[in-house]
């Protein structure tokens, strides 16, 4: 009786030693470079499958990420959830987890009103509101011109460009009550020269398939490039 318990803490410890203690490692070093990419309240939840033989030859089976806060250039998303297949790894200068190949995988991003309302007020625009909703995206708020506030009314879509940056393209604008011109409309926002958002700052290859709008949210469905090593 025994030696059949021995032989089990060694069969427990040899699974420690062969995928637990790799697969927590690999999360652990995954977290922190994400961590890095989010604002100062995000939070990351890292799943990592890997063998002691992946981690020594740099391949990882799956990851699987769920991040909050998460920084896209100006504009701080409410939520990223990602999973890669197939993962090539090398060791930073710092001993950091960077990843150079992925088999495939997919991601989400999720913006919220709450989101874009913040962005909207560090750009200046006074008790800014917004509702999305299945037809795209509405903002109003106060917005100076030197010493006159003025209340605007902005509606339109976004969309991506280069399959990387998000832009927003402006559908009607009404300031005090006047409809803007869409074209001067665009020029005043400066939103057709500049995106809003990217998906060129985060850690890993992502390109953009699509964009949905719906009650409240606005979500980027993208796909991780495929790359070999």
């Amino acid at each position: 009786m025994r030696r059949a318990v021995w032989v089990l803490v060694g069969i427990a410890a040899l699974a420690v030693l062969w995928v637990w203690a790799p697969s927590a490692l690999v999360q652990r070093q995954v977290a922190t470079v994400l961590r890095a990419r989010l604002d100062a309240t995000g939070t990351v939840t890292v799943r990592a499958r890997t063998t002691l033989v992946g981690l020594l030859r740099g391949q990882v089976d799956r990851l699987d990420i769920d991040a909050r806060g998460a920084r896209l250039g100006d504009l701080t998303a409410d939520r990223l959830t990602a999973s890669l297949q197939g993962i090539a790894f090398h060791r930073g200068r710092d001993g950091a987890v960077v990843i150079t190949s992925v088999q495939s995988g997919a991601a989400e991003i999720r913006i919220t009103q709450g989101d874009l309302e913040r962005y909207l007020r560090a750009r200046g625009v006074d008790t800014p509101s917004v509702t999305i909703d299945a037809t795209g995206v509405t903002a109003t708020g106060g917005m100076r011109a030197g010493p006159i506030l003025a209340t605007a009314r902005l509606r339109g879509q976004f969309y991506a460009v280069d399959e990387r940056d998000l832009y927003f393209r402006v559908a009607s604008l009404d300031v005090s009550g006047m409809d803007v011109p869409q074209p001067l409309a665009n020029t005043i926002l400066a939103v057709a020269v500049k995106p809003v958002a990217s998906v060129r700052t985060l850690p890993m290859p992502v390109r953009i398939d699509r964009i949905d709008s719906g009650p409240g949210r606005v979500t980027i469905h993208a796909r991780v490039e495929v790359s070999a090593p």
